[in-house]
């Protein structure tokens, strides 16, 4: 019986915080942000091991009526320098549509915490896109796989 209230306690105080989160993640528009993701080339399992990843950066446009525009796509280094732009010109994504971009396994120039930093802009406001990286170990056997989601780090609105 204690169980069952301790049970019912937890979701109706954390029911409303879902709720609140999810609604806060609908209503937010923008004309533009930049994004920071966090990226790995390589994850240590013992002090003098580590294992190669592959990192794939994935943007998706979520908002299902506006367009925006990939304005440019760093792949910065551990040092916070940049190694390379990932797009030579824009890119329009379609409502709905997504586009990823590869760092292969063997490239190991951004070191153990490389990043993306990208940029997006829209005429009108829109929904702020997903943008993750997707790690993967990607050699035959099982291995090490994860996601690290983006976080926006500049935000411009129409009040700007």
């Amino acid at each position: 019986m204690m169980l069952k209230r301790l049970t019912l306690f937890v979701a109706l105080t954390l029911w409303p915080l879902q709720s609140f989160v999810q609604a806060q993640d609908i209503a937010e528009r923008a004309l533009g942000e930049t994004i920071y993701v966090p990226a790995y080339s390589r994850i240590f399992s013992y002090p003098n091991r580590s294992d190669l990843l592959a990192s794939t950066l994935a943007v998706h446009n979520v908002d299902p009526k506006t367009s925006i525009t990939l304005q440019n796509v760093g792949y910065h280094g551990e040092g916070g320098e940049l190694i390379r732009t990932l797009l030579e010109e824009p890119f329009v994504l379609a409502p709905l549509q997504s586009k990823t971009v590869l760092i292969p396994i063997n490239d190991t120039s951004g070191g153990v915490g490389a990043n993306f930093l990208l940029t997006w802009t829209s005429d009108e406001a829109a929904l702020s896109p997903i943008a993750e990286a997707i790690m993967t170990s990607g050699i035959g056997g099982p291995g090490p796989s994860f996601t690290s989601r983006g976080r926006v780090i500049e935000r411009r609105t129409a009040k700007d």
